[in-house]
Order: C-alpha cells, then sequence, then structure tokens
C-alpha cells in the first residue's frame, strides 16, 4: 500500500449527507480548545495530561485538547519515539510559555494567569486551565463548526468535509479555519507517568514500561495557521472538502536515531477550530471519522479490531529493547528474532488479552550487526528491523 503525503487538495462545496452535516445556525457559546505543550521527559506533563482529561469530561461534547510535543522535553535520545510535527514549535512560540507543561485555552490571553509574566502570552500553567475553561465556556460564539471524515482503508485517504457557519459579524475582515489530526494510544516512553497519571501507565514487567499518549497532534491539514476565510459576517457558510493521505507512520523524517510510531486508522480523530488571527480561537469542534472499505487482500469491511501496533525501541540498543504492543482483540501473539543469516536468536509465544503490552528482546548476549524482529498477531505478520550495537 502506497502511504505518502499527497498535495492537499481543496474544493469549495457544501455537504448535507454526512452525519453533522450542515453545520447548525443557531447560536451557541464557545467550544474549548485545549492546546497543550508537554514532551516525554517532563516529569508534570502527565498531570497536564489529566487535567485536561477532567476538563473534557467536565464539559463533553463542547471540550476537546490537543497535544503539542514541542521543547527540549520532546526532544528524543536516540533510539526513542519522536512525537515532534513540524508545526509545533511556530505554535508554542506565539504563547510566550516559559516552561513545560503549558497550555492556551482557545489561544486567549488572560493576563493575570499568564505563565510569562515579563511579557504576557496566552500560555498558562496547568493549574488555571480550568479557571479559564470556565470563562470561555460562557462566552458567546459567532460562529459554528462542523465536520465530518471518512477513511478509504484501501488507500488511507482521509476525506474530510467541513462547514463554518457565522451567525453575528466577526471582529476581523478575515478569519483561519484551522484542521488538526490528532491520536490516541500512541505508545512509548514517559517520565512522571507513574507518578501523575497512572491510569495511562502499563508495565507487563519491571523493565518494559509503556506510557498511553492520547490527543497527539499528528498533522495540521490546513497548514500552520489554517485556510483563509475572507468572508465573515451574519449568514456566510464557509464550506470546503479536504482529502489528506495518511502515511503508515509519524513523523514522515527523523534525525539523531529517533524512530516513527504507527498510525492506527481507528484511533484518529478531527479537531477544527477558527481564529481571528493565529490567535483567539472563536469556537471549534470535533469530527467523527468513518472507516469505509478494507484493505487489498479482499477483505470488503474494515474491522478495527484486526488493527494492531507495534513499536520498538530504543533502537539502536546495545543490552535491551521493548515491543510496545497494541492489540485490538484477544490474539495468540508470537515475536521471532533472526539474525543476517536468517539464524533465530529469540523467540516468544503467549496468548494475550487485548490492550497494552510490553515485551522485552533481550540483547545482551547477541554481537553487534542488524536482527529481524518478526511480530505475529493471529493471521497478521509485520516486520521491525533491530541494530544492536555494543
Amino acid at each position: 500500500m502506497k502511504k505518502q503525503l499527497l498535495s492537499i487538495i481543496a474544493a469549495t462545496t457544501a455537504f448535507t449527507a454526512f452525519a453533522q452535516l450542515p453545520v447548525s445556525t443557531t447560536p451557541s457559546n464557545r467550544k474549548l480548545i485545549l492546546e497543550e505543550f508537554t514532551g516525554i521527559t517532563c516529569t508534570y506533563c502527565p498531570d497536564g495530561h489529566k487535567k485536561a482529561d477532567q476538563i473534557i469530561a467536565f464539559y463533553p461534547g463542547n471540550a476537546y485538547a490537543i497535544n503539542i510535543h514541542v521543547g527540549g522535553y520532546a526532544n528524543p535520545a536516540s533510539g526513542a519515539p519522536d512525537f515532534r510535527t513540524a508545526f509545533g514549535t511556530a505554535i508554542a512560540g506565539q504563547s510566550n510559555l516559559t516552561g513545560y507543561p503549558a497550555g492556551t485555552v482557545n489561544r486567549q490571553l488572560f493576563s493575570a494567569y499568564s505563565q510569562n509574566t515579563t511579557t504576557p502570552g496566552t500560555a498558562q500553567s496547568r493549574g488555571y486551565w480550568a479557571t479559564t475553561a470556565a470563562q470561555v465556556i460562557n462566552q458567546a460564539s459567532n460562529l459554528n463548526v462542523a465536520l465530518q471524515g471518512t477513511i478509504d482503508a484501501a488507500t488511507n485517504i482521509l476525506t474530510v468535509a467541513a462547514e463554518v457557519y457565522y451567525t453575528g459579524n466577526s471582529v476581523n475582515p478575515t478569519n483561519y479555519f484551522n484542521l488538526a489530526l490528532v491520536q490516541d494510544s500512541v505508545l512509548g516512553p514517559q517520565t512522571g507517568g507513574l507518578t501523575y497519571y497512572p491510569a495511562m501507565w502499563y508495565a507487563s514487567n519491571p523493565v518494559g514500561k509503556q506510557y498511553q499518549h492520547n490527543k497527539m497532534l499528528r498533522h495540521m491539514i490546513t497548514g500552520q495557521w489554517g485556510d483563509l476565510i475572507s468572508t465573515t459576517t451574519t449568514g456566510y457558510t464557509f464550506a470546503k472538502t479536504y482529502t489528506y493521505s495518511i502515511p503508515a507512520q509519524y513523523p514522515l523524517t527523523v534525525s539523531g536515531g529517533a524512530i516513527k510510531t504507527n498510525v492506527l486508522l481507528s484511533k484518529l480523530k478531527l479537531v477544527a477550530f477558527v481564529t481571528e488571527t493565529q490567535q483567539n480561537i472563536i469556537s471549534g469542534n470535533s469530527g467523527p471519522i468513518t472507516i469505509v472499505n478494507g484493505f487489498p487482500t479482499g477483505v470488503t469491511k474494515y474491522d478495527a479490531s484486526e488493527e494492531f501496533s507495534a513499536n520498538l525501541f530504543p533502537n539502536p540498543t546495545s543490552d535491551k529493547a521493548t515491543l510496545a504492543l497494541l492489540i485490538s482483540k484477544n490474539e495468540k501473539v508470537a515475536v521471532k528474532m533472526f539474525n543476517i543469516l536468517g539464524a533465530e536468536v529469540f523467540n516468544y509465544s503467549a496468548e494475550l488479552e487485548k490492550g497494552i503490552h510490553s515485551i522485552e528482546l533481550d540483547a545482551s548476549n547477541l554481537t553487534t550487526g542488524i536482527y529481524f524482529v518478526k511480530i505475529i498477531v493471529g493471521n497478521k505478520i509485520t516486520t521491525e528491523k533491530l541494530t544492536v550495537s555494543k
């Protein structure tokens, strides 16, 4: 299956066939968009994840979070997964943050709660998010947002239909529509995970510990600052369709020995919002994604229970490596490792329950070289390359 980024194709078209469309024309209050700036070696970031989840639960259907891995705490070590994007640095930079975790609530400036007291910006420390969220949720919005996505599992093409309806005049003559692709259940390391958000921490053995990263920004489909909306007056409807080819892994490129992580189609979500400029999110929404079609092997209906992800790190390793495995149903799992000559050097087999598992691969007695790790989940097979360097 060819999986590479395609050019984003946008066509101005009205859509009424999707469940969330047409967009509501009834005036409403703002919906919350919490952008959290986070990183895998940030001790207190899991507490930020938890507080964001609490806000979402408190305002069901009216609050959404996007976790943006950025800054020094997001820099991966060699052999560790890279969760950064090409968009995070600029988004974080305009917030004037001074520490991590930090967050913006609708990118609004609340000077009394600004993390940066010298040059106040939109970034707030996690203890203030709930306070400012309560203020934003009661503010009137002059627009509504609706969207609906479809993924063709045979091609990995995501199609999103989006609409914005103006129930009132905007402050600015131009606005910007932003469409973010986020993912749940991305497995990887996280400093402070066990202490500050143990519900997201999984350890099936003393060495292999995995943190479940949710709401992770994977891509901004509309680019760094969104698509221009040139009419922002009462009664206007902005409607567009976007198509995007979802890659097999993110990020598209890595450096410094970092590794990529798998995309699970069933764990992807859409979050859209409209800004006045690059700041001040007026309102937003999330939209469902329907997965259609099957794989080219003849499956005619997509079955999310057949999905699994396998991330192997650190890679390269000199001692041990962990296979982070997420399976969607109870399954027989086998892991075999072979050297470059085809000789088997490791074998693991077990009946595992659906969920997250960590399997330790002992490379302490292996010589320097390239090894191939075959992962068999039910009838599905994937192979990862492991580098052992002494």
